[in-house]
């Protein structure tokens, strides 16, 4: 994958992250749970056989940032395909579905583990309120 493709890859990435906490944000039952959440959590977009892009989420007192890169200290790391992102995003495909089915790589659509600061599994289980768009 050439620098190009990462770029408009992590361009793409960042827009739908920022779109959905947007629109969680104009419901006012989400505003708790987005204030409160915090969590450092570097995300691995497997794009490729052997290729892993990595970007990290910083979630801190109701401000979200998206950024390149994985950070040294983190609560939590995921690695998924992004389409399976886009998919669990707009509710198509389930927390259930994500950890337990494969991937075109054949590996799970969601693999997970704790971060530097523990396990913070609990992190893990409130992701989907943050990132998943609401039913209407």
């Amino acid at each position: 994958m050439d620098e190009s493709a990462r770029e408009t890859l992590f361009l793409t990435f960042k827009t739908v992250i920022e779109d959905v906490i947007a629109d969680k944000r104009k419901n006012p039952k989400n505003t708790k749970t987005l204030d409160e959440f915090q969590a450092r959590i570097n995300i691995g977009l497997h794009v490729e056989d052997d290729f892993i892009l990595w970007v990290n989420l910083v979630a801190d007192a109701g401000d979200y940032e998206l950024n390149k890169g994985a950070l040294d200290e983190y609560d939590l790391e995921i690695i998924a395909d992004p389409e399976d992102m886009m998919y669990f995003t707009n509710g198509q495909y389930s927390t259930i579905k994500m950890m337990t089915t494969k991937n075109r790589f054949g590996k799970r659509r969601l693999r997970y583990k704790g971060g530097t600061s523990g396990r913070n599994m609990g992190k893990l289980l409130k992701l989907p309120k943050i990132l998943v768009l609401d039913k209407e």
